[in-house]
């Protein structure tokens, strides 16, 4: 395989892209669904905001817990737990 090594010393935080998008989609369609509310029914701007808050959750779990062991370093999962 000719591929770069891997930089075991470098800190990875895989989940932070998740809370930050997650983060912004919840506030941003809880601010939309808020503002929109008086002028029309405003239930599917709420579930996407939920959505928005559950992939947060869980991209602050992912950067508090840190690498799971099925974490390639080479990018994909290792269902082997190498």
């Amino acid at each position: 395989m000719t591929g770069k090594p891997v930089d075991s010393t470098r800190r990875r935080r895989p989940g932070l892209w998740l809370a930050i998008v997650g983060g912004l989609v919840a506030v941003g369609f809880a601010i939309y669904a808020l503002l929109a509310a008086p002028d029309s029914t405003s239930g599917p701007l709420w579930i996407v905001a939920g959505w928005g808050a559950l992939v947060f959750i869980y991209g602050l779990y992912r950067v508090i817990r840190g690498p799971s062991s099925l974490d390639d370093p080479r990018a994909g999962t290792d269902a082997n737990g190498r």
